[in-house]
């Protein structure tokens, strides 16, 4: 098993900065990874919900940068996604990490969160966050490129866009059937065409240009092949969690019929939170998972409590 899934302080990390960025302050970026030094001048945004990260993310990433010359690229997490405010499958921390474990192989990639789920205000919390003269790089699909010019996500569509394109640039690439042509298509309409020198095409392999986060998901859930769509760790992370598993339907390695582990995870994480500095010190997060998924009257008792005192006082029992 991977310890590094099972790390408490860096968790509680991730959960303090999700909980530090508030939706109804002003647009606010933060940084999770280590900062580039010297700081970049052409800078990629990459946002997604990354439930999970995929390597149609990967393949995009890696070509975006070498397309358009980046200093780095940021998978970006917004903390309300468009479209996507209900938060399911994997937990907001958990994919962080993934993210994290996956750019520190990588010297240009980095992991960033934001409070806004539109691009304009994304673009503008990025150029606080690091410098005006830094020239930044939205990096998305075709299926992206469409909502971004819908106008029925702002309530001018005009001036968020004029504000989005006096700030950055868009990175599009071919996504499922939705090609060069579609793009065209969309860019000679004459709403679109004054923002025609902001909006780059970036082609694709076909290899990836139909993989998706719900793909794997459900790819997942039927327990059928998935490693070689996904990142190693996220290969790893996938096994060992379950995140998309339907409970009952895993009763391998001695697991209780009917439990849900991804579910376990999560509420223990919860649970231990309330019990913070005692939790950081002294609970072995995988070991106590493990304990917790047996079928075995022990495990019955960890999945019973319902605090986290409740769940120290079973584990200094």
């Amino acid at each position: 098993m991977s310890s590094e899934f099972y790390d408490l302080s860096r968790l509680f990390m991730l959960r303090d900065r999700l909980q530090s960025l508030d939706s109804a302050t002003p647009p606010a970026a933060c940084l999770l990874s280590a900062p580039l030094y010297p700081p970049p001048q052409r800078l990629g945004i990459l946002c997604g919900s990354f439930n999970p990260l995929t390597l149609a993310h990967v393949v995009l990433a890696q070509n975006a940068c070498h397309a358009f010359h980046l200093d780095q690229l940021l998978y970006t997490v917004a903390k309300v996604t468009v479209d996507k405010e209900r938060v399911t499958g994997m937990g907001l921390e958990d994919r962080l990490l993934l993210l994290l474990l996956h750019v520190e192989q990588h010297q240009h990639l980095g992991v960033a969160l934001v409070n806004r789920g539109l691009y304009f205000e994304q673009a503008q919390a990025f150029q606080s966050l690091f410098d005006t003269r830094v020239e930044l790089f939205f990096i998305v699909g075709m299926d992206k490129l469409v909502q971004i010019l819908d106008a029925r996500y702002y309530q001018d569509r005009e001036a968020a866009l004029d504000q989005l394109f006096a700030l950055t640039s868009l990175v599009v690439a071919n996504r499922g059937d939705m090609a060069r042509q579609a793009f065209d298509a969309l860019l000679q309409r004459p709403a679109n065409q004054p923002y025609l020198d902001a909006i780059h095409f970036l082609p694709l392999p076909e290899t990836v240009t139909d993989l998706s986060s719900t793909a794997i998901r459900k790819t997942v859930s039927e327990a059928t092949n998935f490693p070689a769509h996904v990142p190693a760790e996220v290969a790893r992370f996938l096994t060992e969690a379950r995140p998309y598993a339907a409970a009952g339907s895993d009763t391998e390695d001695g697991r209780e019929d009917g439990i849900d582990a991804y579910a376990v995870r999560l509420a223990f994480f919860d649970r231990l939170a309330m019990v913070r500095d005692w939790a950081e010190q002294h609970v072995d997060f995988q070991q106590l998972l493990s304990q917790a998924l047996a079928p075995d009257p022990r495990g019955r008792t960890l999945r019973g409590a319902t605090t986290g005192q409740a769940l120290q006082a079973l584990i200094t029992g």
